[in-house]
């Protein structure tokens, strides 16, 4: 079961660090995203969630609760009192969570229609909701607890 934490911005690894370190199976899932700067096209890298961060556990215990909770960085987990993902959106999130690295897709556009020929995002068009060649990126969603959130992905695509 995956639990979502609420952590302050920008220390989401430190959190993930000091989970981890206490052998709590934790995730702050990050990608390589291209971006322009000064006519320069860079590689850098992105939050996909930025405030949160996913803990994997069988379930919730008192002693789990509270060494979460008291970890620097964290604000509180989600829902009252946590609750689990709901399995359907653990489907869709966990695709996310088992890839250590996010980077570039690569394909093309014909007729309006996607098609990615290597990368993450391979055998996957059905989950992306619009796209940009001049940025590079195609957006997608995901739930979590029944809220949407969009995210981008770095992807190269020609026009055919």
């Amino acid at each position: 079961m995956i639990y979502v934490i609420y952590v302050q911005s920008g220390r989401e690894h430190d959190v993930v660090a000091t989970l981890r370190d206490k052998n709590i199976n934790a995730y702050a899932p990050a990608h390589d995203l291209l971006e322009r700067k000064g006519g320069v096209w860079r590689m850098v890298r992105r939050m996909i969630f930025p405030p949160y961060v996913f803990v994997n556990s069988e379930g919730i215990t008192d002693e789990l609760y509270y060494t979460v909770k008291n970890t620097v960085g964290v604000l509180r987990f989600l829902g009252r009192p946590p609750t689990p993902l709901p399995m359907s959106e653990e489907v869709r999130l966990r695709w996310i969570l088992d890839v250590e690295n996010l980077t570039v897709s690569r394909g093309y556009i014909k007729g309006g229609k996607v098609t990615i020929t290597e990368g993450l995002l391979k055998g996957r068009e059905h989950c992306i909701v619009k796209y940009s060649r001049r940025r590079k990126r195609c957006t997608l969603y995901c739930e979590i607890n029944g809220r949407r959130h969009y995210f981008d992905v770095a992807a190269e695509l020609e026009k055919i």
